[in-house]
């Protein structure tokens, strides 16, 4: 605050030498002068002073026996006596100054932290269609009701904190990831069949009729839990059937037949250095300026970096650019090694054991080998599995409820 004070007011940048320049220095302390940064170089002393100051230090020359140089004058009243001859260019100052302080009172870019669910976009548009939008002026953005809209539109938010910093609107927000839906369901009687071949290990039934233990060997289509239960009265004697919906958990040993090929020829990219350019301006919302010439490549990658004019901190301008870079490209044609093709052979088969466990498969043994023949990179192989191969069909047989 103090050095915006002596800028308004103006100050000196000084050089004190001669024969007693300490006895100078001593004076303007018991007259209160004010000085700041003091160095001493070479037996010379250094320093800043204001310079409604500096004409009562020189009375104190003669008196100390020692010389004053002004080296630099620093300020408002010597900049503007410098350029007191240039009337538009401190026009354009007040000018820009009253611009920038009437963009101030409007917001000019809003931000959203914590969704997840719901994008930017979305968010974005739910704002614009309450009449909250870029360009819009402060006063008229009143936060408890813009977090209260965003609630009653989404209840899957749950808490919104709206706030103003600078010429942006931050919204910030958390989603409530556990929300829980009612699903219907599905009463409809039918029986379990297996999916696939395999060797019973487990069952554990829920409702329905078991028809198959533990050891049996089941074959795809079979009946492993059957909706029809049937009734027996006290003496033991079968009164009825009733169709139920069959639930059950069936696990099975399996074998699963793992096969996958690719071509070791592929295609890759040839950058050939030759590169285009288009900037594209927005101000005030509104696309202004196009320069560069995109067109002329067959086939060409593309890159690009937005941004928004800022001031610094939070004070965003309503002026944003997007720097576009094309890369032009030839396909050409490549032979992986043999190094390469085993080593996206085997991450195609990682990526085939994760699935297998994210869908709760037990892997007991694996047999696979990959082979390079023909041009071509091939893996075979066997895994012998326990998984659940219980799945819905229609009940083979009912006879209706009968009850007696």
């Amino acid at each position: 605050m103090n050095r915006l004070i002596f800028w308004m007011q103006g100050y000196l940048a000084v050089e004190l030498s001669g024969y007693s320049p300490e006895r100078l220095l001593n004076l303007c302390s018991y007259n209160r002068i004010e000085l700041w940064d003091l160095v001493c170089i070479g037996g010379k002393y250094r320093f800043f002073v204001r310079a409604s100051d500096f004409k009562q230090m020189v009375g104190f020359v003669r008196k100390s026996k020692s010389r004053l140089v002004i080296l630099e004058k620093r300020g408002l009243p010597f900049f503007l006596r410098r350029h007191r001859g240039r009337g538009l260019f401190a026009m354009g100052i007040l000018v820009c100054a009253a611009l920038l302080y009437l963009m101030s009172l409007r917001i000019w870019t809003i931000d959203f932290d914590g969704n997840s669910r719901f994008t930017d976009e979305l968010l974005m548009e739910t704002l614009r269609e309450a009449g909250y939008e870029t360009g819009m002026e402060k006063s008229g953005i009143v936060c408890d009701s813009l977090e209260l809209m965003l609630r009653e539109t989404y209840p899957e938010i749950t808490w919104v904190s709206a706030q103003i910093k600078g010429t942006r609107l931050i919204v910030q927000l958390r989603e409530n990831t556990g929300v829980l839906t009612a699903e219907p369901v599905d009463e409809t009687p039918c029986d379990l069949v297996a999916s696939r071949d395999g060797v019973i290990t487990e069952i554990i039934t829920r409702s329905g009729t078991p028809l198959v233990k533990a050891g049996d060997t089941v074959t795809a289509g079979q009946v492993l839990v059957s909706g029809v239960v049937e009734l027996f009265n006290d003496s033991g004697e079968k009164t009825g059937e009733h169709s139920v919906k069959a639930d059950a958990t069936v696990k099975a040993a399996t074998t699963a037949v793992y096969e996958e090929s690719f071509s070791l020829e592929h295609s890759v990219k040839w950058y050939t250095g030759g590169e285009r350019y288009q900037l594209t301006l927005w101000i005030l919302g509104r696309k202004l300026f196009l320069d560069g010439n995109i067109r002329g490549f067959d086939t060409y990658d593309t890159v690009s970096e937005q941004g928004q004019l800022s001031l610094g901190g939070d004070f965003y301008l309503p002026v944003s650019w997007q720097w576009t870079t094309l890369r032009e490209y030839e396909e050409q044609t490549a032979i992986y090694s043999e190094a390469e093709a085993r080593s996206l052979a085997e991450s195609a088969l990682e990526r085939y054991e994760q699935n297998l466990l994210e869908k709760g498969v037990q892997i007991i043994e694996k047999n696979v080998r990959i082979d390079m023949m023909g041009g071509e990179c091939i893996t075979q192989g066997t895994f012998s599995l326990i998984e659940e191969i219980a799945e819905e069909a229609p009940v083979a047989q009912t006879t209706g409820d009968q009850e007696e």
